[in-house]
């Protein structure tokens, strides 16, 4: 009696170990298309999945060119590995882009997949079938094929072409010539309401509160010279912005700037700034002061003969108008 007992407990425990040993060894497959119909030489992803505890050690196999007859191996993709929450399993998926260019039904069953234990290398195989429909373009049946046409010629409009770009030319052209027009005319409006000693002196004024004299004295040459340059053009007709400082000095002789003080003034302020400006001549405090008197005396003095100067036309031209025959 005590031996059958013994032998009943022997064989529950070798089943319940039996049993408890599968359960931690077990592994499932699916194979998963994202679709299993496709026309000839589309791509479709075949997908293989693994769960099993997450000591084991999953292989899955590598092809070449096929993965089987009339599946071609177009890409293989690494292996994912993911922890599943709340096991101590894994699962583990691998992805191949697959085509054909064979139509027919395509079965995947028994996918291999290696497990490495410590007491070797098993192969398991995914229990689930997949299959892959390849279909080709129906073609209909009563098409009737249409004859190659001739190259149809057309009659050269050479001449409707060169008109329209000879038209476009000439709009481009007037569109220019307006623009610039119209530019100098506003610029030639608001030189003219601008006072040129009030603009002049209130310029060299800001200058004189810069610390450029002391800091950049390149810039304060060029900024000194240029408000010089620009009195010259809203005084005259001369356009000393775009000459240089000797062709300027040419040019005065004949303007309200024609006196020895006020040539002498503006060609040694000239003669200064060029060598600051091209010799990178280190001009002192007292030359920079001396240039903004220079061009400070420049202005007042010049625009003292412009004011007589027209006082005197206004005086003549009044007199002219009394005068009586």
């Amino acid at each position: 009696m005590m031996n059958r007992r013994f032998l009943l407990f022997i064989c529950i425990l070798t089943v319940f170990c039996f049993g408890r040993a599968r359960s931690q060894v077990e592994i499932t497959l699916n194979i998963e298309p994202e679709r299993d119909t496709i026309l000839i030489g589309d791509q479709v992803t075949l997908k293989v999945s693994v769960v099993a505890p997450g000591n084991e050690v999953i292989i899955f196999p590598d092809f070449k060119e096929q993965l089987s007859e009339g599946i071609d191996l177009i890409e293989t993709k690494d292996v994912d590995t993911v922890k599943l929450k709340d096991s101590n399993k894994k699962r583990w998926e691998r992805k191949y882009l697959i085509t054909s260019f064979d139509e027919g039904n395509y079965q995947f069953k028994g996918f291999p997949v290696l497990k490495i234990t410590s007491s070797g290398v098993d192969t398991l195989y995914s229990k689930n079938e997949v299959v892959l429909t390849v279909k080709t373009i129906e073609l209909d049946e009563n098409f009737q094929p249409y004859d190659i046409k001739d190259i149809k010629t057309y009659p050269s409009r050479w001449w409707l072409l060169m008109g329209i770009i000879t038209i476009a030319a000439l709009l481009i052209v007037a569109s220019v010539i307006f623009l610039i027009k119209k530019y100098r005319k506003d610029d030639k409006t608001v030189k003219l309401k601008i006072n040129p000693y009030a603009w002049a002196t209130y310029e060299l004024e800001k200058l004189k509160t810069t610390n450029l004299a002391t800091a950049q004295t390149k810039e304060y040459y060029s900024k000194l010279t240029d408000i010089v340059r620009e009195y010259i053009e809203l005084q005259t007709n001369v356009s000393a912005m775009e000459k240089t400082s000797d062709e300027i000095l040419s040019l005065l002789p004949g303007t309200i700037f024609n006196t020895e003080e006020l040539l002498q003034n503006i060609r040694d302020l000239f003669s200064v700034a060029d060598l600051v400006k091209f010799a990178k001549y280190p001009a002192s405090i007292f030359e920079c002061e001396t240039s903004w008197d220079e061009a400070y005396k420049f202005v007042t003095q010049s625009n003292n003969i412009a004011s007589e100067l027209k006082q005197s036309e206004n005086e003549d031209s009044g007199d002219i108008g009394h005068t009586t025959v």
